[in-house]
């Protein structure tokens, strides 16, 4: 196999999409080969290239020029071509669901509603690869989410975006030298945010336990039990208490619906297992056999 690291940005091609926010991917990589000397060529293989090292490892960034809802053909040719371990590979793409100025840095998931994500997933049969989402937040009013990811930054959301892809290029970076898990330590959360010292939360794993790391936007939602108090409204920390939830599903062990509603109950105090358990299906934390008769946690996709 190839010792490249693939580090992929999503976006539009084209100068009419150059500085919208679907295409925070494209200004990450941009940035990238601009901190490292690399350049881009021609295009090759449905993305445009540029190959080098940075800090010490070899790299390709791609920008795939198939448009963002036809990105896995140009991912999946690359990992084809360059016989790109997985584990190697990053992609970078938007998420709506974040906040503008906050970073998610993930080892593996479902697409979100991202359609170059979903590309992606389906064209490489598999949801285990890194991402780095880039917030860009929710529409206003009501306003199309497909009209909104093709509006540019304006103002004070410009300067705060700029700060994000410097941020972002940096997380790429730890992820080089560092790993995943350090990376995720240093770089989830906002620009502003600094490290902080963070509680555990251990999940079993097949007689083994995985300590995992438990977001100060979590333990403020705990009682003195450890159980959920309420469900969140803002979409980023969401995701984090579905997190929590499924980090208390037991690795190798299959449930009914009935168990893991009971299940689900037992760590939060708000209500609604069926939603939490859709979200937690839909998110690819939870998998259910084609009857629906038994659910089991999915391997490798917690977000923490």
């Amino acid at each position: 196999m190839s010792d490249f690291h693939l580090i992929v940005g999503l976006g539009n091609p084209g100068r009419e999409y150059a500085d919208t926010r679907h295409n925070v991917g494209f200004r990450v990589v941009d940035e990238l080969a601009r901190r490292h000397g690399l350049a881009f060529g021609k295009p090759e293989r449905k993305s445009l290239l540029a190959s080098g090292v940075i800090l010490g490892k070899k790299v390709i960034l791609a920008k795939p020029q198939t448009y963002m809802n036809l990105s896995g053909e140009a991912v999946r040719a690359l990992v084809d071509f360059y016989k790109i371990e997985l584990p190697r590979l990053l992609v970078i793409s938007d998420d709506l669901d974040i906040p503008l100025g906050t970073l998610r840095l993930r080892k593996a998931g479902g697409a979100g509603g991202q359609g170059g994500l979903k590309s992606i997933i389906q064209h490489l049969g598999s949801q285990d690869f890194n991402r780095l989402r880039f917030g860009i937040g929710r529409p206003p009013g009501r306003m199309d989410p497909k009209d909104y990811v093709l509006q540019t930054f304006r103002g004070d959301d410009a300067i705060l975006a700029a700060e994000v892809v410097s941020r972002a290029a940096q997380a790429v970076e730890a992820w080089l030298t560092d790993g995943i898990e350090l990376a995720m330590s240093r770089y989830n959360g906002g620009v502003d945010e600094t490290p902080k010292p963070r509680g555990s939360v251990k999940r079993q794993t097949g007689g083994e336990s995985m300590t995992m790391e438990l977001p100060d936007e979590v333990r403020a939602l705990l009682d003195g039990e450890g159980r959920v108090t309420r469900w969140p409204s803002k979409r980023a920390v969401q995701l984090l208490v579905l997190d929590y939830l499924a980090a208390r599903i037991e690795a190798g062990r299959h449930y009914t619906e009935n168990e893991i509603n009971a299940l689900l109950n037992r760590w939060h105090t708000f209500g609604d297992p069926a939603l939490l358990r859709r979200e937690l299906f839909e998110l690819g934390k939870l998998n259910r056999a084609k009857d629906g008769s038994t659910y089991w946690a999915t391997p490798n996709t917690y977000l923490l």
